[in-house]
């Protein structure tokens, strides 16, 4: 009986090993991967980063005609499509980095919608002003992904700013600069509006 027992307690034991030992391999493994991940895509994160602080410095420049065009190209963000598992990453975080590419669509078809209907020559105006704007949004929301990545999979911080270079207050700035004159352009049109209509409904 006592042999018995030792012999059940043995297979216990085993089993029991057995599954610590696939769950610890199994973690491993998925950490290995999430690294891996990491380091590919934080690689395209900080290259788009930098791509669009480069444009967001893009004012044009006139051709030959004298119209403004811009110099600096959309910043590229490629998402790897072999040899990762994106179930690696926290949820959430896996989201974010999936949908990207999506916000990069849209503000690139919202910045083609105000260069053919809204803006106007020689400065395109309204086109480099949305240009900028959308890209600094882009950026920045690429760098908070970037350091969150940086953090899930405990890969090293990138230093993007000193004292004599910040590019995040830059962008921060630029963002903060044009929607404070969306406001005023949308507060003239409010006002405008406003006196039209006073002025179609005053007495003759």
């Amino acid at each position: 009986m006592e042999k018995e027992l030792i012999g059940l307690l043995g297979v216990v034991v085993g089993f029991v090993l057995n599954l610590v030992y696939g769950a610890w391999v199994k973690r491993s493994q998925r950490k290995q991967e999430q690294y891996y991940l990491a380091v590919v895509v934080t690689m395209q994160l900080d290259r788009f980063f930098d791509e669009a602080v480069l444009l967001c410095g893009d004012n044009g420049k006139p051709d030959q005609d004298g119209f403004y065009i811009s110099i600096i190209p959309y910043p590229k963000f490629e998402l790897p499509t072999k040899d990762v598992d994106w179930r690696s990453l926290p949820q959430d975080l896996m989201r974010d980095i999936l949908w990207l590419p999506e916000c990069i669509r849209s503000a690139q078809e919202l910045i083609s919608s105000v260069s053919k209907y809204v803006t106007s020559p020689p400065y395109f105006e309204e086109y480099f002003e949305t240009r900028q704007y959308e890209f600094a949004k882009l950026a920045l929301t690429a760098n908070k992904v970037s350091i969150r990545l940086r953090k899930v999979a405990n890969l090293p911080m990138r230093k993007i700013s000193d004292q004599y270079y910040d590019p995040i207050s830059d962008l921060i700035t630029v963002v903060a600069k044009f929607d404070k004159m969306r406001d005023e352009r949308h507060l003239d049109q409010l006002r405008i509006m406003k006196e039209m209509r006073v002025k179609q409904t005053a007495p003759n």
